[in-house]
């Protein structure tokens, strides 16, 4: 696909003709489309985690495990982290695999060989890595020996990504000893594990023995500065600019999740295009919020369903599971009774305490109500997160849609950093 430059900011709306608007329109689908990015030049944040990945894949022989919520970018970070070197490493030959539920170690590794072979070929480089797949692929000690044809200048990266999707025990027990063997044998091919988790445990096998050999990397929410980033990266190839209001929003609205500040910020651009401003304003944030709930997936909309709807009079699901996904939350999402105290007593207009709404956190996590959250901890300690990230931002968006939240709640929302419901005694 053809870089997209970055187009001269156009001080005046009215200077521009139809074509322009259409233009702009086709620019904000393609850098805004909420799919993992693919393209160095639109990758935004995670410095941090990037370096690490690429320290790790030049010190031969270990490899990453790369984990975390659904919805941090994980598959983007894993698509682009080295091509930014790329240019002065020509010798990394990176091919990336997704894991399917009936995936086993020998299907798996048959499609990385696959595609390592294909990337190689088009790059003209099959000479660094002169693997072939021409036989069945059953164990450890077969993938390390073909492995072991890569030329010691090469730098072979195989990325298996939705690695939580591999259901087969006695498979991620062998991912677990090829990691082992090609640590001791001193390989040159980095293996990255990609996958949904809140813990290495429940991706690998044994892992506790793979200390030397496998970096851990725990992918959290993006702060503020990195949501930022994703906005000014995309945003800044356009004519179009984020009123300061309106980014802080989008920003508070996406809670860490980049998916969401793409998609809002899209739909708010979009809004802005049919009224021909290049200002992006807090309306059109308002008008965003609207057009997501009504094209969000039926996943979403059935999931908040059955956790909220009840035939009882007063029962307060909406308003406590509005008020768990506006609690004040740690780096992974996890947030306890406590954070849930002043939001829903913000949305209810009187002050609740624990025993209003303990209740409801029980059922949150049953089957009954679709296991909206989960809960980790002990009594007493309990700490509790959305189950599925992605459907936090949407609670908030849907309570605000049906005017659940108060003007004064709602001024705080829309014009500052971080969502802090009013007190109320």
């Amino acid at each position: 696909m053809a870089t997209l430059a970055k187009k001269p900011k156009s001080t005046r709306a009215s200077s521009l003709n139809e074509e322009d608007w259409w233009s702009i329109s086709f620019e904000i689908d393609h850098l805004f489309n909420g799919a993992p990015v693919a393209e160095e030049e639109l990758f935004a944040g995670r410095a941090t985690e990037v370096r690490r990945i690429l320290e790790v894949v030049l010190e031969r022989s270990k490899h990453v495990i790369l984990y975390g919520e659904r919805g941090v970018g994980k598959t983007s970070i894993a698509n682009v982290f080295w091509r930014r070197y790329n240019a002065r490493l020509q010798t990394i030959v990176a091919a990336r695999v997704q894991a399917d539920p009936a995936d086993t170690f020998s299907s798996l590794w048959n499609k990385a060989f696959d595609e390592l072979i294909a990337v190689a070929k088009s790059m003209g480089r099959y000479d660094l890595v002169p693997v072939t797949n021409e036989f069945s692929i059953e164990t450890p000690d077969q993938v390390r020996r073909e492995l072991q044809k890569c030329k010691p200048n090469a730098i072979p990266i195989i990325i298996f990504d939705e690695f939580d999707k591999l259901r087969d025990a006695l498979s991620r027990e062998l991912f677990a000893n090829l990691i082992k063997y090609l640590y001791d044998y001193s390989l040159n091919t980095t293996i990255i594990l990609v996958g949904v988790a809140e813990d290495v445990s429940s991706l690998i096998a044994d892992h506790q023995s793979l200390d030397r050999a496998l970096a851990q990397i725990k992918l959290n929410r993006m702060s503020d500065t990195e949501l930022n980033d994703v906005i000014d990266t995309r945003l800044g190839k356009t004519r179009l600019e984020l009123d300061g209001d309106a980014r802080w929003t989008v920003i508070t609205l996406s809670r860490g999740l980049p998916y969401f500040t793409q998609m809002l910020t899209k739909y708010a651009a979009k809004a802005a295009i049919d009224e021909r401003s290049l200002i992006i304003k807090p309306s059109h944030v308002r008008a965003a919020m609207d057009r997501f709930i009504v094209e969000a997936d039926q996943s979403f909309q059935d999931a908040y369903s059955l956790a909220t709807d009840s035939p009882q009079k007063g029962h307060l699901f909406k308003e406590v599971l509005l008020a768990c996904a506006l609690a004040q939350t740690d780096q992974s999402g996890f947030f306890t009774p406590t954070n849930v105290i002043e939001p829903l007593s913000g949305i209810v207009g009187q002050r609740k305490q624990h025993a209003h709404f303990s209740r409801h956190l029980s059922e949150f996590i049953s089957e009954d109500r679709g296991k909206v959250l989960m809960r980790r901890g002990h009594e007493r300690n309990y700490r509790f997160r959305f189950r599925d990230p992605m459907m936090q931002p949407y609670v908030i968006i849907k309570g605000i849609n049906e005017n659940m939240i108060g003007r004064d709640a709602q001024e705080v929302i829309f014009q500052r950093e971080q969502p802090f419901l009013p007190n109320v005694t």
